[in-house]
């Protein structure tokens, strides 16, 4: 008779994003991830197979609440100015507000695994294409209601948006002012 299982999964998965945010894939040691989420070696292989399948389900349980925050950004009665704005300001909070000042799991990924797994790839690029059609409606939205230039291609200045908001991330990491880099999530949106 199989054993049932002692954890939840959902709680390990999201302290495997903790960890996996923290550390990078490969600062993080099997052992990290089982310290982290209080399993045995063999409960972690036994449910996830591997770090690596551990590493994939984690972003896309990450990219996931990160898509749902969007699409509630979407829902508010924003111009598109304000609506870019606010996805812009999001990023940036919720890393101000962490204590290690991390930048998005999944803009951490796009560095330490770039063009190395195929799979994780698609993931990755899934993502940054999500990320950029909210920024493309927000800035259609703002086309069409008069507060953003009517006369710049919104997929391209989309891109170009979300380029500034993941340079923003990197500046903040050592940045010692929050106010000067929201100064330049400003500088950003009077562009448009």
């Amino acid at each position: 008779m199989a054993r049932t299982r002692a954890f939840d999964h959902d709680t390990v998965l999201a302290a495997a994003i903790e960890q996996f945010w923290s550390s990078s894939y490969r600062g993080s040691s099997t052992e990290d991830l089982c310290a982290t989420a209080n399993l045995s070696r063999s409960s972690l292989y036994n449910t996830f197979g591997s770090k690596r399948a551990l590493y994939l389900e984690a972003l896309l349980s990450y990219i996931a609440g990160k898509r749902r925050a969007r699409g509630e950004l979407l829902d508010r009665e924003l111009t598109g100015r304000e609506l870019t704005h606010a996805v812009g300001a999001a990023v940036l909070d919720e890393q101000w507000t962490d204590p290690g000042r991390r930048a998005c799991l999944a803009l951490a990924a796009c560095i330490e695994v770039g063009q190395q797994d195929p799979e994780i790839t698609t993931v990755l690029e899934t993502n940054a294409a999500d990320f950029d059609a909210v920024l493309a409606l927000a800035i259609r939205r703002g086309q069409q209601d008069g507060t953003i230039r009517d006369d710049l291609p919104a997929e391209a200045t989309a891109r170009a948006v979300h380029a500034a908001f993941d340079g923003l991330q990197v500046r903040s990491r050592v940045a010692t002012d929050r106010a000067s880099v929201e100064a330049d999530l400003d500088a950003v949106i009077a562009l448009l």
